[in-house]
C-alpha cells in the first residue's frame, strides 16, 4: 500500500512577528529504522527551509521513542549516531542538516519527555506504553507551561470510556520574544 505523508505549515502573525507552526504524522515503521530516520530528518529539515529561519513550532505523532536514533537527529547537534541509507534503486540527493536541531517543549520546561503519550493494546504490539507525540519549536521562544500528563495509564489500553484516542492531548504555551 502507497500512502503520502504530508507536513502541514501555517504560517501566522502574533503582534506583528511571525510565527510558523507545522504537524506532521510519521509513518509508524518502527521495524524499518532507516525509513523513519529518512522522515524524521527530512520533516526537521523541511521547516528549517519553509521558515527561513524564523521561528516555529512543529507538533505531532513522530512514532519515536525519546531513546530512539531518530529523537536524538531531532534533538542533538551533529549527532553521528544517524546515517541515512544509500539506495541501490533510487537516486537519492538528499543530505540531512545536523547543524539545526529543534528543542522538545515538554524536555525544556519538565527536564524530560513524558512518561508516555501513547497506551494502545494490538496484536503486533500487546500493552504498549511510550512517548509517541512531541511539540518540537526552533527560534526565539519560551516555554510558559505544558499541559500535565499522567504517570500511569488508567484501565487496560486506550481508547477507553475517558480517552478518545490511543494517545494522550499533549499542550504547551509558548511566549514569542
Amino acid at each position: 500500500m502507497a500512502r503520502g505523508n504530508t507536513l502541514i505549515c501555517l504560517h501566522v502573525l502574533i503582534d506583528g512577528k511571525p510565527l510558523y507552526i507545522g504537524t506532521y504524522h510519521m509513518p509508524c515503521l518502527y521495524k524499518e529504522p532507516d525509513v523513519m530516520a529518512i522522515h524524521s530528518s527530512v520533516v526537521k529539515d523541511l521547516m528549517f527551509q519553509l521558515t527561513a529561519g524564523q521561528d516555529f513550532i512543529l507538533a505531532g505523532d513522530f512514532n519515536i521513542k525519546p531513546w530512539d536514533i531518530c529523537y536524538q537527529a531531532l534533538i542533538e547537534k551533529d549527532y553521528a549516531g544517524c546515517n541515512l541509507p544509500r539506495s541501490s534503486t533510487f537516486e537519492i540527493s538528499y543530505r540531512r542538516n545536523a547543524e539545526q536541531v529543534l528543542k522538545s517543549a515538554y524536555r525544556e520546561k519538565n527536564g524530560t519527555e513524558p512518561v508516555y503519550t501513547d497506551f494502545s493494546d494490538t496484536p503486533g504490539s500487546p500493552n504498549f506504553c511510550a512517548t509517541l507525540d512531541y511539540i518540537f519549536f526552533s527560534g526565539c521562544l519560551t516555554v510558559e507551561k505544558v499541559l500535565e500528563l499522567p504517570d500511569h495509564p488508567t484501565g487496560e489500553s486506550y481508547p477507553d470510556e475517558t480517552h478518545p484516542s490511543d494517545h494522550l492531548m499533549i499542550a504547551a504555551t509558548f511566549r514569542l520574544l
